[in-house]
């Protein structure tokens, strides 16, 4: 009777009840999406390793394709930078933040609570380099981009077969600014060499002003991170190539032949990381054999 009856005794229960509720709601709502399709979703923990873990649940790095904070579907254009194969340990993750920007690189670490992810971005050379972004920045994190895109290997291909080929002239193909891809309605073998000559210019990011402005070779002024780019070493919003799921490849103002780095069908495209706010277009003339 007397516990019952005193009131710092409920005070204090009252105060550690409240503190127990605020630290279960603390975790990091998540869904995986798992290299099988299956999504499943909870509070997210790290406890270390190649384990991660949702609502009490472990799940083996191997089977989680993507760790989704947004929810929903990723956009067509954001899935098509996912790289086909891996050369290096830094390009194996992607990751996208709310803002649209994708950096790849390394998962490093997750906060205990889910809260923040931490990783190594393509191009850093030391622990200096190492991001930590909260998670409440980012919209998803692809772990194992390869498998990432098998799993969505549905919405690229059915990408892929809708590019729609616009040519004027003599055979030159249209390339707009604010589209990834464009279908040039030509497949090449492994080996053959191809050459190209682009012209016209693009403005990219919607912004105005000569540093916004790219020829073929891209925005020669433009000075932000070239990481995201599916061309890294290119300036952006230049000219570039891919065959089928292959690399991307450089273009730009060069007319030498190229020889291709694989068979399939060609496909032209802007190098930057975000497309729906770019404006204008290229025309590009493609001609085969040396």
């Amino acid at each position: 009777m007397i516990w019952a009856h005193s009131p710092a005794i409920w005070s204090a229960l009252a105060f550690h009840s409240a503190v127990a509720v605020v630290t279960v709601g603390a975790a990091e709502r998540a869904t995986f999406i798992l290299t099988n399709g299956q999504r499943v979703s909870g509070e997210l923990t790290y406890k270390g390793g190649t384990v991660y873990t949702l609502d009490g649940k472990d799940y083996s790095s191997d089977d989680v394709a993507v760790i989704d904070f947004a929810g929903g579907e990723p956009p067509v254009s954001e899935l098509q930078q996912l790289p086909t194969t891996v050369t290096q340990e830094h390009e194996r993750d992607m990751f996208v933040m709310r803002d649209g920007s994708v950096v790849k690189g390394k998962l490093y670490h997750i906060a205990s609570d889910g809260t923040s992810i931490v990783f190594d971005p393509l191009g850093g050379s030391s622990a200096a380099d190492r991001r930590t972004v909260p998670s409440s920045q980012i919209a998803r994190v692809y772990i194992n981009a390869p498998k990432a895109r098998e799993v969505f290997a549905s919405a690229l291909n059915s990408a892929n077969n809708n590019q729609t080929v616009a040519t004027t002239g003599a055979g030159g193909i249209t390339v707009p600014g604010n589209q990834a891809w464009t279908d040039t309605g030509i497949t090449v073998r492994r080996g053959e060499w191809v050459s190209f000559n682009a012209s016209g210019q693009i403005e990219v990011t919607g912004g105005t002003g000569t540093d916004r402005i790219a020829n073929p070779d891209g925005s020669s002024s433009w000075t932000g991170p070239r990481t995201n780019y599916p061309v890294a070493a290119m300036a952006i919003g230049g000219v570039i190539g891919k065959v089928g799921n292959s690399a991307p490849f450089p273009i730009g103002s060069n007319t030498k032949p190229i020889q291709m780095p694989a068979s399939g069908k060609l496909y032209l495209g802007i190098n930057d990381d975000h497309f729906p706010d770019n404006s204008g277009s290229f025309t590009v003339t493609i001609n085969r054999g040396r």
